[in-house]
């Protein structure tokens, strides 16, 4: 690139500093208006006669926290759109110098990255959770058997536990304290996690404090079951170690061997990124490694699931 494109590029970079500061400020403005409207939305729905939960009474209420806290991811707001507008300012860059196709490549391979990112934290959480609940039912069971009341127990018992519950623990106890209904909490965090487990916990629990039955064997069962599908799950993962390794081979290595070949050898990339060939290589190829790591992936993602 000669002089002029680069102060053009500089330039254009520039304005998208000066729009992402903007975008910004906009949105920090947005953002706090609309928690200020949130917060008279509670304090009505609290004050309401009505027993039951109100709407917002969620384990996670905000849309961005819904879709990042289920993977572990804990970011602000404000620190998203930063991720955001460097990410954008990087597909731009990779625009001005290399071509749309490249763009295109880069831009396909910043959202399949983080995808792949967020189902493997989620995952990760899911693991967590199947693993701790067990001990939690139990414990909660011992605090029962020392006289303490079931909300009690339950407050206690997912206080205790791992920091994955915090969401679930902090609205339970407000809920509790409060003399709300606390069982669609249970339901709302097993949907947020593909916790089928929970939902028989959140019935039961709504069943006992209808009709005064017990719930201790239904507990009992839950703990039980989870942990035999535990160490079923252990055993499995360990009898199919090297099938999910070689898979993964599979849909890692040939990425990196494209994109080793195209960094190493200069007239390889320009006949790539510059001809209407190397395009038509570069979109089939695209395709077809697309398609390869998606049907690996459901081949393995019943692999060790719980």
């Amino acid at each position: 690139m000669n002089t002029l494109n680069w102060l053009v590029a500089s330039q254009i970079l520039a304005f998208l500093a000066v729009a992402t500061v903007v975008l910004q400020w906009l949105w920090f403005n947005l953002r706090q208006q609309r928690q200020i409207k949130d917060a008279v939305e509670r304090r009505l729905a609290l004050g309401t006669e009505n027993g039951s939960a109100p709407p917002v009474d969620q384990v996670l209420s905000g849309k961005l926290e819904r879709l990042l806290v289920p993977a572990g991811i804990r970011l602000s707001d404000s620190q998203v759109m930063v991720v955001g507008a460097f990410l954008i300012v990087l597909v731009v860059a990779i625009f001005l110098l290399q071509g749309a196709v490249a763009a295109l490549v880069a831009m396909a391979l910043v959202v399949m990255t983080l995808l792949l990112y967020w189902k493997f934290r989620f995952e990760q959480q899911r693991r967590r959770i199947n693993e701790e609940l067990p001990g939690i039912m139990e414990t909660a069971l011992r605090y029962m058997d020392a006289g303490r009341s079931l909300e009690q127990s339950l407050v206690e018992s997912f206080r205790e536990a791992h920091p994955v519950f915090d969401p679930l623990a902090f609205r339970l106890r407000s809920a509790v304290e409060a003399g709300r209904d606390y069982t669609s909490l249970f339901e709302d965090f097993s949907s947020l996690y593909k916790i089928p487990s929970l939902i028989l916990v959140s019935i039961a629990l709504r069943t006992s404090a209808r009709f005064g039955s017990s719930i201790r064997p239904i507990m009992q069962q839950v703990a039980a079951s989870l942990r035999s599908q535990q160490e079923l799950r252990r055993e499995f993962m360990a009898a199919t170690s090297e099938t999910r390794f070689t898979a993964g081979a599979f849909a890692i290595i040939p990425m990196g061997l494209a994109a080793y070949m195209i960094l190493m050898n200069e007239s390889y990339s320009e006949v790539l990124l510059k001809t209407s060939t190397g395009h038509t290589m570069l979109v089939v190829a695209g395709v077809l490694q697309g398609l390869g790591i998606l049907v690996i992936l459901k081949m393995i993602q019943g692999v060790g699931r719980v």
